[in-house]
């Protein structure tokens, strides 16, 4: 469950990516995907990421899962591996 709202500057840590610096990354990212699914509002300077919002951004992504590739070599190597013991 997500808190309903939350300052940028004070992430909560319960909710992904956990931390502040990280959040500011994604937002600045996906900021008009963000906007499109509600998830960003501002009270006077104070940018305000929206719970509802987020959560169906973070659905919307969950397609985006099954089609994975890492741009980090490493990781594709242990991705390949973990997809062999799947099936």
């Amino acid at each position: 469950m997500f808190p309903h709202s939350w300052d940028l500057s004070c992430w909560p840590a319960e909710v992904w990516p956990g931390e502040s610096k990280r959040g500011r990354w994604i937002v600045r990212s996906y900021r008009d995907e963000l906007m499109r699914h509600g998830a960003l509002s501002r009270a006077g300077r104070t940018l305000v990421v929206l719970g509802t919002g987020y959560a169906r951004w973070l659905e919307q992504r969950a397609a985006n899962v099954p089609g994975f590739q890492a741009n980090n070599p490493s990781f594709r190597v242990h991705s390949s591996a973990a997809h062999s013991n799947i099936d």
